[in-house]
Parts: C-alpha cells; sequence; structure tokens
C-alpha cells in the first residue's frame, strides 16, 4: 500500500492465450501502472509479446470491437493514449483533464467514454477529432464504465455516491440511479445483457441489478475489498484485492461456487472471447493469471510489468495484419 501515499486519486483506486480448446489469436492488453506501460499477452501461449512505454500511470483499458484500437487512461497526465494495435504504438494522446479513470468504448468504435473521478462525469472522446466532445453528469467520482452490447445503454460506478447510473448512449438521458452497496469500483454486464454486476469495495460485496428493470435483486458477500467482476460461462468471477483471492458464485441464485486463493493483489479481470478463459491481473505479482472457467484451476501465468491493473475489458481477439512477434 506504500506505493500509492503520494497521490489521492491512486491512492483512492487502490482503497477501494491458451491451451487447446480457447479461441484462437486472443490478445490481452495490461496496463502496468508503476510501470507506465502497455503489454500485448498472447492468451494462446501466456507470452508478453511486445510492452511500450504509456506514462501518466495507465490504468483503464478499453479495445475496440475489431481490435484495432486501444484506449488507455491516464491518471497522473489527465490524458487518454490512442494505440495502434496492429503497429503496436501509441499515435496519440486526447487531453481531458480532471481524473480520468475507468474506460469503455462503444461498439461503433466511437464515442470513447471516460470516467472523470474529479469531475464527477462521463466524458465522451472523439477518437478520430480527438477532442473531448461532451459528458453526462453521473454521481461522485465514477470509476469503472462499461456498454450494453448492443450499444444503446452505458453504466458507471459512482463510487462516492454508492450508486450505478444509467444513461442512454446516443443522448446522455439519465435513464436510472441505483443504489448498491458501499464503494462501488468495477461494472460489467452479464453476457445475456439482462445484469450488471457492480463490485463494492467498502461493503465487500457485489450487486447484481436487473439491467432493464433497474433494481438491485440480489447482493453477494464476496472476499475483502473486491475490484471487479464479470461472468462467463454461468459463473460469476470477483477479483478480492486484500483477500488475494477470486469469489466465484452462480448468477442464478448467488450461490457460492469456490474462493480460488490464486492471485496476489488481484484487479483486473476478463474472459477470453470464447468465454473459457478467465484472465486477472495481479498488482503485486506483476503476473497475469489463467483460469479455466469451467475446471477452475489456473492454467497459465506470465510475467508483466510493475503494478498490472488492466482496469476495464481487456482481451480481444487479434485484429488481422497484427504485428509480428
Amino acid at each position: 500500500m506504500a506505493r500509492c501515499a503520494s497521490a489521492v486519486l491512486l491512492c483512492a483506486i487502490l482503497a477501494l492465450a491458451a491451451p487447446s480448446g480457447a479461441a484462437a489469436g486472443d490478445i490481452g492488453y495490461v496496463t502496468s501502472q508503476e510501470a507506465g506501460t502497455l503489454s500485448f499477452v498472447d492468451l494462446d501461449s501466456m507470452s508478453v509479446e511486445k510492452t511500450i512505454a504509456v506514462p501518466g500511470k495507465p490504468a483503464g483499458i478499453a479495445v475496440s470491437r475489431d481490435g484495432r484500437r486501444a484506449y488507455v487512461s491516464q491518471p497522473e497526465s489527465k490524458q487518454i493514449a490512442i494505440v495502434d494495435t496492429v503497429k503496436r504504438e501509441v499515435v496519440g494522446e486526447v487531453r481531458v483533464d480532471g481524473g480520468p479513470l475507468g474506460i469503455a468504448v462503444h461498439p461503433s468504435g466511437s464515442p470513447v467514454y471516460v470516467a472523470d473521478w474529479y469531475s464527477h462525469s462521463l466524458l465522451l472522446v472523439d477518437p478520430e477529432k480527438r477532442a473531448v466532445t461532451g459528458h453526462f453528469e453521473t454521481g461522485q467520482s465514477p470509476s469503472g464504465v462499461a456498454v450494453s452490447e448492443d450499444g444503446e445503454v452505458v453504466v458507471t460506478a459512482d463510487r462516492d455516491s454508492n450508486q450505478l447510473s444509467f444513461f442512454a448512449a446516443k443522448t446522455g438521458e439519465v435513464i436510472a440511479r441505483v443504489v448498491v452497496g458501499e464503494r462501488p469500483f468495477g461494472v460489467s454486464f452479464s453476457p445475456d445483457g439482462r445484469r450488471v454486476y457492480a463490485a463494492n469495495v467498502g461493503s465487500n460485496s457485489v450487486s447484481v441489478v436487473d439491467a432493464t428493470g433497474h433494481f438491485v435483486f440480489r447482493t453477494v458477500p464476496v472476499g475483502s475489498h473486491p475490484y471487479d467482476a464479470i461472468e462467463t460461462r454461468d459463473r460469476v468471477f470477483v477479483t478480492d484485492q486484500y483477500g488475494g483471492t477470486v469469489t466465484v458464485f452462480d448468477p442464478d441464485d448467488g450461490k457460492p461456487i469456490a474462493e480460488l486463493e490464486c492471485c496476489d493483489y488481484p484487479e483486473g479481470i476478463a474472459a477470453g472471447s470464447d468465454g473459457r478463459f478467465v484472465y486477472v491481473a495481479n498488482w503485486f505479482a506483476n503476473t497475469l493469471v489463467k483460469l479455466d472457467a469451467e475446471t477452475l484451476d489456473e492454467v497459465g501465468s506470465v510475467d508483466v510489468p510493475d503494478g498490472p491493473r488492466a482496469f476495464g475489458a481487456f482481451v480481444r481477439a487479434s485484429p488481422p495484419g497484427v504485428a509480428a512477434k
């Protein structure tokens, strides 16, 4: 915890591919905050293909649906880095000011949604104009951001308001504000779009929210200081920072399935494109771990630079024409 003592925003953040059978060609885009880097990880072989410099304490990550662009939030330099994933280089930066943290990209490729911790808003970034073109008003200190598969709805986890904000993605109209547990941080949609999961850092729980009715229908206890949660293969996986575990529960009834002692201060979590494997970034261990979503075994691990965060949907299929290893 000493690492974050000098930066209020980063301290708040802290407090709070594969063997046969996997989808071929998945790439993990792993932000390492302490090292100031973005790593491109082949998830079939669990090997780092390339690491590039991204200054400004990179944290959040979003990748376009076609896999050709990655967007990285840089809280310290108050920017968004635009990465060409084929050339594997930073091709631009967008000044946003405030405290950019969580980030997501519309299925169409634009806009890029950026949670601004300090202005209490969701910024809309046009990646072609490389400019902020608008904003939606959130609650206090928004952190995680998620967009529905159809691109109609965007959700923010408003950490210091203990709520989720649901917006019409095109207009910014507020659809609902939903009170959840204490200090929600990561947020995600279920694969079928019917549920939204909020990882509540302050109450050691995950709120399961009806995505159309906009109410909490279940609160599931998990390990200490959950950071993010995702559903795949009819199971929900939650990274418990302080617990050093990944909690697994049934999405239909909330009953616990397992508590995996696989990790060392786990943070970012994402499923592969076919859902069979789950990938976890470990802040203290400086690793990316691969878990089998069905057997719950750890089936791979790779070292990455110091302080991996990978906050967001950091796994995509490799785009055509990707740079050679």
